[in-house]
């Protein structure tokens, strides 16, 4: 179990960073590579902690959240893959040998695959929640009730609330749509509004796919689509 909350930890740091290399303006870009680096070697452990999932993958019973959870995976390699080669083709502190100049194509493709890995890895992180919250639930000795399923609710819907207006202040979809735009965050006003909002992006995600496969799951029991 404890290398099993290790594992989450570093999950969630990987979360941390992606949000943390999207403030690419308020750092420096020496920074950002770090950042960027820091997160793939993450991810590098992700895959090696997971190592036996790839092995039983064809001999699980696939239902909904598996094969939301399977499509998660591939489009994460996907966006992680052309996010790592593209990061070599930018570098220009870490790695730049391998830079092309000017490369604003290339630029343009890193930023898109960014954004769409943060919103895959909430995704992702919502097909596991319910195992997430049970090691939270242990780790801290909670004890479940009424009263604590009652806030989590309603911290819930604040949350997927907070997320839409973030949405939309954030421009999200249009960065997940590539469409350019030159509206940035003022650093200079708040930093901490520009991890909130992001957070809260995530964690709309988050909640939208978790209840979301509880409601698919509930409805396709064979009770329920008998109308008994």
């Amino acid at each position: 179990m404890n290398l099993f909350r290790v594992r989450l930890l570093l999950d969630f740091l990987a979360v941390a960073l992606i949000i943390e290399c999207l403030a690419y303006w308020w750092l420096d870009n020496l920074s950002h590579e770090l950042f960027g680096t820091a997160l793939f070697l993450f991810v590098i452990l992700h895959n090696v902690f997971n190592k036996r999932w790839y092995g039983g993958v064809a001999k699980r019973k696939m239902d909904a959240v598996r094969i939301v959870n399977l499509a998660t995976i591939v489009c994460l390699a996907i966006g992680m893959t052309v996010m790592l080669v593209t990061s070599f083709l930018l570098s220009r502190d870490l790695f730049p040998f391998t830079a092309l100049s000017g490369a604003f194509a290339v630029r343009e493709t890193h930023m898109f695959a960014g954004y769409w890995v943060l919103l895959v890895i909430a995704v992702h992180l919502g097909t596991r929640w319910s195992v997430v919250m049970n090691v939270v639930r242990s780790t801290f000795g909670v004890q479940q009730s009424a009263v604590l399923a009652w806030i989590a609710r309603c911290l819930t819907l604040a949350i997927i609330i907070w997320g839409v207006r973030s949405f939309s202040e954030m421009g999200f979809g249009s960065k997940l749509m590539l469409t350019y735009s030159l509206d940035m965050w003022d650093f200079s006003e708040t930093t901490l509004g520009f991890f909130l909002n992001y957070a809260s992006i995530v964690g709309m995600f988050v909640a939208l796919t978790h209840y979301g496969l509880a409601a698919i799951s509930y409805l396709s029991r064979p009770s329920v689509r008998n109308g008994a």
